[in-house]
């Protein structure tokens, strides 16, 4: 036993590391065991980054700057995938495979980053290890790469640049954060924080009177040449607009969010995509404020004022820490209710070009990693203050293993993990639309068969199908999802909508004042995007322009829904009966635009 539990102090961290590798394995058992039967989060997925990689996989090393599939030909920069690194798995393997490969890279960096970073802050091997795991746990979009999930690898680089030797590795794995993520949806707020520890660094230095450090800056330099060299098209739009095309984003209407509200969201439960449910750090807050403060006045009572103050200096600097990570919370989530206030939204909307355009508020993407920092702080503030007692340390443990078990199954129920575990016990009793529903591949293969002409010889449009799903089995859309598309063919577009448009302001209004999802949305079923078989859903009044379907080539339409009186509004049946097999998600009628 002597001899386990002094390897086992010898070789810790190694130990972790390796148990996290495996966990990480184990936590893609669910996936393979289900296959493409899998469960998997469409929105923003599925439904539209997907195929950003799958196109962008099978143009590259081309000169294809249009890719014609989608949005009757949507530009390149209209169609960046958020990580450009992970296209090469898209070109390697099936879809699926690199979807799931995605996956696990982001279990294992989220893992191996956080992990890192903490021991690096706190030296507490085991909480660190536990706040990666959950950090791990958390429910990332594997089409984002490691936008959220690098973020702890990217600044452990960062910081051990100037107290290491071994200066290319953290180099390269700040050039492999830039190419596995996107300078838009996160970057720019890392390039400012790698901006701020720069700024830091220099002013530190000056003040001992010693040389600038100048890894901060060239770590600043490698991600944003690497953003830069990784995203070409997405950079000439924004740097030479007249070059490339006017975005849709230019009519955007933004609308202003109740500041207490948004705030209390935002700090309670974290921001979409980037959620950390971390309720159980804001009772660790109060714990450790409170506890101070009653050992503090225990010690008036007992020996002075003095003697009061006094505080181990680990533990005041591990306060202190917290505090200034507290403090850089509370100013993001302030920061983001400001940017969506009211002032803020009249001025972007009065605007043009990037101020309107770019969403600043996405710097909460950096929410995740704080908190977890925060927590390590916290946690090693509670063992040190409960450790010159053998009942007080077995209270501090209590404490820190209530937390973190409470915060882990909270952090398990939400994430992508949880769904596909309960099928596997559940089975056929588990409903919910997986991998293999959402694209039909069956279905699509008995229409292809039905129409009997080349694919790319005419154009289709889906109603109650995510139009994904028709171009991912290989269909050429004039819908799609992008939020970076010509304005020109959104007002083409409209056209082809505008009787529906005008039946439900909710409709016109989600479409002129948003349009990412150019969509045929009805005015009867709004925005429900999937229309059940076992609905039977029937659409009574569709009130589409045939004509403009006709001018795009457009010669199918296929419908989720039954389409009440067609022949009247030019559509006929190719056949009377829905396209469906027994298992499928939606039955589908394939409408022949005469």
């Amino acid at each position: 036993m002597k001899t386990l539990f002094t390897f086992y102090h010898t070789h810790k961290k190694t130990l972790y590391l390796c148990a996290g590798l495996l966990l990480s394995v184990c936590l893609m058992m669910p996936y393979i065991l289900l296959g493409t039967g899998s469960i998997v989060t469409y929105h923003d997925q599925l439904d539209g980054e997907l195929l950003n990689y799958i196109l962008a996989a099978r143009y590259l090393f081309t000169d294809v700057r249009v890719y014609p599939e989608i949005m009757n030909g949507l530009p390149a920069a209209g169609a960046v995938p958020p990580a450009p690194l992970l296209v090469l798995l898209y070109v390697f393997f099936e879809p699926f495979c690199a979807f799931m490969l995605s996956q696990w890279l982001v279990y294992l960096v989220a893992f191996v980053g956080m992990y890192l970073l903490l021991s690096k802050l706190t030296g507490r091997e085991f909480i660190s290890f536990s706040i990666s795991v959950i950090f791990m746990l958390l429910p990332f979009y594997p089409v984002y790469g490691l936008c959220i999930p690098g973020q702890p690898l990217l600044f452990y680089a960062v910081l051990s640049l100037h107290e290491n030797k071994r200066k290319l590795f953290y180099y390269l794995l700040i050039l492999f954060y830039g190419a596995s993520s996107s300078p838009v949806l996160v970057g720019f707020a890392c390039l400012l924080v790698l901006g701020i520890f720069a700024v830091f660094q220099s002013i530190q230095a000056l003040r001992s009177k010693r040389r600038i450090p100048l890894s901060p800056w060239l770590s600043t330099l490698v991600l944003l040449l690497t953003y830069i060299l990784c995203n070409l098209e997405l950079a000439k739009q924004v740097l030479i607009p007249r070059s490339t095309y006017i975005s849709h984003k230019t009519e955007l209407v933004l609308s202003p969010v109740e500041p207490f509200s948004h705030f209390k969201a935002l700090f309670g439960k974290g921001a979409d995509y980037a959620q950390s449910y971390h309720i159980v750090l804001l009772f660790l807050i109060g714990l450790c404020l409170l506890i101070p403060l009653i050992q503090c006045t225990l010690r008036v009572r007992k020996n002075g004022i003095p003697s009061a103050l006094k505080m181990p200096a680990s533990s005041n600097a591990l306060l202190f820490k917290a505090s200034i990570t507290l403090l850089a919370i509370i100013m993001i989530c302030l920061f983001s209710c400001f940017y969506h206030g009211t002032f803020m939204t009249g001025l972007r909307n009065a605007s043009d070009g990037l101020l309107k355009t770019f969403n600043l508020s996405r710097v909460n993407w950096l929410l995740p990693a704080a908190w977890c920092v925060l927590a390590a702080y916290l946690l090693s503030f509670v063992v040190e203050l409960f450790d010159d007692a053998p009942i007080k340390r077995l209270f501090g443990q209590a404490v820190v293993f209530a937390s973190l078990g409470f915060w882990c199954l909270t952090v398990l129920f939400h994430s992508a993990l949880y769904p596909n575990l309960a099928k596997l016990l559940k089975g056929g009793n588990y409903y919910a639309l997986d991998w293999n529903n959402f694209f039909s591949e069956d279905i699509f293969s008995q229409i292809e068969e039905a129409i009997g002409k080349p694919k790319e010889e005419y154009r289709v449009v889906s109603i109650g199908i995510y139009p994904a799903a028709a171009a991912y089995n290989g269909f050429y859309c004039l819908d799609g999802y992008s939020n970076n598309y010509p304005l020109e063919y959104k007002h083409t577009f409209r056209r082809i909508i505008e009787g529906e448009l005008q039946k439900n302001d909710y409709v016109q209004t989600f479409f002129d004042s948003w349009g990412n999802r150019c969509y045929i949305t009805t005015a009867e079923q709004a925005n429900y995007y999937t229309f059940e078989k076992k609905w039977n859903s029937v659409i009574y009044d569709l009130d589409l322009n045939t004509e403009v379907l006709k001018e795009l080539n457009c010669q199918y339409v296929f419908s989720a829904a039954y389409l009440m009186d067609a022949e009247k509004k030019g559509l006929s049946l190719l056949r009377e009966a829905p396209f469906e097999t027994e298992d499928s998600w939606y039955h589908i009628y394939v409408y022949k635009v005469s």
